[in-house]
């Protein structure tokens, strides 16, 4: 039976930690983890005679690179465009280190699920920019490291994880400090009735959809939060607060596909809620004075449908799920 290790519920920092320890495994103990370089992007180096890649009978050798290439999602493919995107886009750094003479190897490691199509294509491409040989390892071949080498596998942040997903509750902290001082400011109007957005786009369809109580909606998120969305939507539109509508949105994006992937460990949205504001709140020092604005600025994102799902289908799996 395969094992699904769960790495996108990874990190960036703990995805690179996983692909330097199979780096070692693989290449040697010579293997630099990943630092920033002075573009902005993050690389992992070797220099000598690999171990054991891509074979004990004809391993590498030379300057060989490494990129980590992670994304917080189950169902992500090497084939995707945006990943096609992302390689594209380390195109000319690759070709500058090749003509400095410290790139004869280039291994791409991602947490996507890799097609053999998709691999001769993107390999194809990378070969053109002068390397002698590139590389892209996929969740499966990962997954075949991770069986091999107990030692990592038994290392994973999320190997004894108890919670049905892990999410990094940072940016919605940040998020939720700003919002706090906005809504103290003198220049910003008061809290308004907020019962419009009881007209937008979701209501009993949605509810029915994600699971969520008709009690929990109307005592909760109408009587309760409601009134304070148009001070978020104001704070979010304001361009002054760019960076933390930037912020807002990732956070959102992240939550939505974990939420999706999740949602049958959970019997109601209701439990989704609790779930993150009990998360979040681990964060007790930063969000003093300011936790009860974790649940409305979750509350929003649901009204706002930037989490929940919209799709009638999925109220079935939910159905099915705890039937």
């Amino acid at each position: 039976m395969r094992r699904d290790y769960r790495l996108y519920e990874l990190n960036d920092e703990e995805f690179e930690s996983l692909v330097v320890q199979v780096c070692v495994r693989w290449l040697g103990p010579g293997v630099t983890p990943f630092a920033p370089g002075r573009d902005g992007g993050r690389d992992g180096k070797f220099h000598g005679k690999a171990n054991c890649f891509p074979s004990a009978a004809e391993p590498l050798v030379g300057h060989c690179v490494l990129q980590a290439k992670h994304v917080a999602a189950p169902n992500k493919s090497c084939s995707d465009q945006d990943f096609e995107r992302l390689l594209k886009k380390e195109h000319p750094k690759i070709v500058a280190l090749v003509e400095a003479q410290i790139c004869d190897h280039y291994i791409v490691f991602t947490n996507r699920k890799l097609t053999g199509g998709a691999d001769k294509k993107l390999i194809k491409e990378l070969m053109k920019l002068g390397l002698k040989s590139a590389y892209i390892i996929g969740t499966e071949r990962l997954h075949l490291a991770l069986n091999d080498h107990a030692g990592i596998r038994d290392g994973l942040p999320n190997r004894n994880d108890t919670a049905p997903f892990r999410f990094i509750p940072d940016d919605l902290v940040e998020v939720v400090g700003a919002l706090h001082d906005y809504a103290d400011s003198s220049d910003t109007p008061a809290f308004d009735s907020a019962h419009d957005f009881d007209t937008i786009k979701l209501r009993e369809q949605k509810n029915k959809v994600n699971g969520l109580s008709a009690d929990y909606y109307q005592e909760i998120i109408i009587n309760g939060s409601m009134p304070h969305f148009p001070r978020i939507e104001d704070f979010l539109k304001n361009p002054r607060n760019k960076p933390f509508a930037s912020l807002y949105h990732d956070a959102a994006d992240e939550l939505k596909r974990k939420i999706l992937a999740n949602r049958s460990k959970f019997p109601t949205f209701d439990d989704v809620f609790a779930f993150m504001c009990e998360e979040i709140q681990t964060k007790r020092a930063a969000l003093r004075g300011k936790r009860r604005l974790v649940s409305i600025l979750l509350h929003y994102m649901y009204c706002n449908c930037d989490i929940g799902s919209k799709d009638a289908s999925a109220a079935l799996d939910i159905s099915d799920a705890h039937a």
